[in-house]
């Protein structure tokens, strides 16, 4: 084990050391390609890092090396600037909600608003930092589409190896995961102890004892919603490439994201799956689409009702009817949260809501709903203003995808707006901005889509 760690540990130090150079040389566009390979793969490299050599400083050394990446791109961006302070920026609306959103999480740290430590409260601030830095990303850095293919194919190549080992997974009836120090390092790191069947937290199994499996993802939850991206970028592909070679790759990929999603057990993301597949007809006015959709629904509401196993029926019905316990735990956290925003309208500072970094279990008022998390943490302003994030960002990016000049130009705000639209119904159930891969990239797609919507209505203008 500590050989193949180290081994892993000198890749991914060849691949920060090039992304770094490629960094200061003013290749901003690397950040992105770090991100593609290195989010999916981040939280288990920490667990196996710390498994195969119990090093806390080892572990912290590679946290803190995405940010080192990450800001260090920003400062040098912001160091080539020439004339910065007198340059005519160009905001848009959906610009104005971001900074809102970030003026307002850094007023509630500087005032010091919570029963959160300060370095708590310091790193979730930095968490909703990276969120707007991404979106700048996006919106000011320009990429060649050669560039965007390679992250794309890179993008294809991590949906298939993950599709492979949850398989694997489901063969054996193994976790990856129990193979490479999570249980381990969340006792030793984050004092939480094993719990359930598998040894590892509740998010690994289902009602029943049912397993859901992770791949080499953080957990099912993110595996599952991660692959809204993959299926965007496939199905795009599928229905625009002219070859049947080409479009047979692109329905193998889209067929493993529906295989990772219903191996991960996630029922939001599987409602998620056919929720953004209906959007993508719409978007794409492409209406078989939509009838294949609903005709794979009809399906499999016929195998559930007549042909699955009782126990499948039952958590079906149990789930509709909000009588499981993950349902109940749901609503009772949901309760708490509108409680809590109906008892302090203005918000109760950061670091007290969800399971993102920074938070302490103790601290934690309600943490089931994205929405609330933010409605409790900032108030009902800084609810209100999320969800115009991901209002406008998901309608900015469908109105650059009609007036995109060319399929090549269309693909990013194609997928900036189905993952958006996929991801709202997830956001109901989790604290999905913790899941770094699909979050900081969609929200990259969503800066990038809305500079070309910006740019094509000023084009239609003037036309």
């Amino acid at each position: 084990m500590t050989i193949v760690a180290t081994f892993l540990l000198i890749l991914y130090s060849i691949l920060f050391f090039y992304v770094l150079d490629a960094v200061l040389r003013g290749k901003f566009e690397y950040v992105l390609l770090f991100s593609v390979i290195f989010f999916p793969i981040y939280a288990l490299f920490l667990t196996f890092n710390y498994d195969a050599f119990e090093l806390p400083i080892l572990v912290n050394l590679i946290q803190y090396s995405k940010e080192i990446v990450i800001f260090g791109a920003l400062g040098v961006w912001i160091s080539g600037q020439r004339n910065m302070l007198n340059r005519k920026w160009e905001i848009s609306f959906l610009d104005g909600l971001f900074l809102s959103f970030l003026v307002l999480s850094f007023i509630f740290f500087v005032l010091g608003v919570g029963e959160a430590t300060f370095t708590n409260k310091a790193v979730y601030l930095k968490n909703i930092l990276l969120i707007g830095i991404f979106y700048f990303f996006g919106r000011q850095i320009k990429i060649d589409f050669k560039y965007w293919d390679r992250v794309f194919n890179v993008i294809f190549i991590m949906t298939v190896l993950a599709c492979g080992l949850i398989i694997l997974e489901r063969v054996f009836s193994t976790h990856f995961h129990t193979l490479v120090g999570y249980a381990k390092y969340n006792l030793h790191l984050k004092d939480f102890e094993p719990v359930g069947t598998y040894g590892l937290n509740w998010t690994f199994e289902a009602e029943g004892g049912r397993p859901r499996y992770g791949s080499f993802f953080a957990n099912p939850l993110e595996l599952s919603s991660s692959m809204l991206i993959s299926v965007a970028l496939s199905t795009i592909y599928l229905l625009s490439v002219p070859y049947k070679t080409n479009k047979s790759k692109y329905f193998v990929i889209l067929a493993c994201s529906f295989i990772c999603v219903l191996l991960a057990y996630s029922r939001a993301s599987f409602v998620a799956f056919f929720l953004m597949l209906i959007f993508i007809a719409f978007l794409m006015r492409y209406y078989k689409i939509l009838k294949a959709a609903i005709a794979v629904a009809v399906c499999i509401v016929l195998y559930i009702s007549f042909f699955a196993a009782d126990e499948v029926r039952y958590f079906v019905i149990d789930t509709l009817t909000f009588q499981n316990s993950s349902s109940l735990t749901h609503i009772v956290d949901w309760l708490k949260a509108v409680e809590s925003m109906l008892s302090n309208p203005m918000g109760i500072g950061l670091a007290m809501s969800g399971n993102a970094g920074g938070v302490e279990e103790s601290l934690i008022v309600g943490g089931e709903n994205q929405y609330l998390i933010y409605g409790v943490q900032l108030g009902f302003l800084g609810a209100l203003i999320y969800i115009g994030m991901l209002f406008f960002g998901i309608r900015d990016s469908w109105r650059a995808f009609r007036l995109s000049r060319s399929r090549q130009e269309a693909v990013i705000p194609f997928v900036a707006a189905s993952v958006k639209f996929g991801l709202l119904l997830p956001l109901f159930t989790a604290n999905a901005e913790a899941y770094i891969y699909v979050s900081l990239i969609s929200w990259w797609f969503i800066g990038y889509a809305e500079t070309i919507y910006q740019r094509n209505k000023k084009y239609q203008v003037l036309s």
